[in-house]
């Protein structure tokens, strides 16, 4: 069972990569050799004259200050892989559930199911961290086409072998980033930057620059940097990775995202990862107004 879910992500891996590829040249029009190189990604990206309006947060690993709206649920369901030259890291299920409570405030919880196996070693299984955190977008300016936000998260272990196993790190962790969005003619740009406090080893700066295009009305394109530090050295993820969200219907919404290391890869930087899922948008509040107005 364990050799098929590695089947499967490698699959998944291969279709990830050239969706990513084929997507970005098709409306760049572009050589093949161009669309491989990370800087000029993000440079083509900029160059292509669509709509506005697109904003980040999944499939990216950069979040930005944009909510669900009041009473509206976004579901995102994703699968994950990430390869290293001896490790290979795969989660069939990240869930990740977001609140939109007021028009400024996101409540969020997030957790994935963890697959790890290594070169000559066991495969492991369990749970990952849970993830729970508010967003809280205290600026909003339409004028200035900018806001802010701030996205406070606490990591935990949850209470399953997982640690034992080796899957998770010891300890809990206390994410304080800041996000930003700012359009920019037809280009929206949302950066992040952001300390995580841990009460073990695991304390880290981190940092990321996403920018997006709007194709039409139902895809957006996008590339990303992203940048994780750890204070004691012992581990430095620098990455940049491609991908996008097509809208299949009023509430679904397919997202993909593939990338890989700036770097020579290493144990800490991946030679590959993305991402795969499907984003769901539900609105509880507006469902139970339009009951009311149909019963008097």
């Amino acid at each position: 069972m364990i050799t098929l879910f590695f089947q499967i992500k490698q699959a998944i891996e291969e279709k990830i990569i050239i969706l990513a590829i084929l997507v970005v040249r098709l409306f760049a029009k572009i050589p093949l050799r161009l669309v491989t190189s990370p800087l000029l990604g993000l440079l083509i990206l900029s160059a292509l004259s669509l709509p506005v309006m697109a904003q980040g947060g999944p499939p990216f690993i950069t979040n930005d200050p944009g909510t669900p709206g009041d009473g509206n649920w976004e579901i995102n369901v994703m699968t994950y892989a990430e390869r290293h030259p001896t490790e290979r890291i795969f989660n069939p299920g990240v869930l990740d559930l977001n609140y939109g409570l007021g028009p400024r405030i996101q409540l969020t919880y997030e957790v994935p199911y963890l697959i790890v196996g290594t070169d000559g070693g066991p495969t492991r299984t369990g749970l990952g961290k849970s993830l729970p955190g508010v967003k809280w977008r205290f600026y909003d300016s339409d004028k200035k086409r900018l806001s802010f936000s701030i996205f406070p998260q606490l990591e935990f272990n949850n209470p399953t072998h997982s640690l034992q196993r080796g899957l998770v790190d010891y300890g809990t962790r206390f994410y304080l980033p800041i996000e930003a969005s700012k359009q920019i003619g037809p280009l929206q740009v949302n950066p992040e930057v952001g300390y995580i406090f841990a009460n073990h080893t695991g304390a880290a700066w981190f940092s990321g620059l996403v920018v997006l295009r709007e194709v039409n009305k139902r895809m957006e394109l996008a590339g990303e940097l992203y940048n994780l530090a750890n204070t004691d050295g012992s581990n430095h993820w620098d990455t940049w990775d491609a991908g996008g969200r097509y809208t299949l219907g009023e509430h679904f919404i397919l997202l993909v995202m593939a990338g890989r290391s700036l770097t020579r890869p290493s144990l800490s930087q991946p030679d590959f990862f993305g991402y795969a899922g499907m984003q769901f948008l539900f609105s509880m509040k507006h469902k139970k107004d339009k009951t009311a107005e149909t019963n008097p």
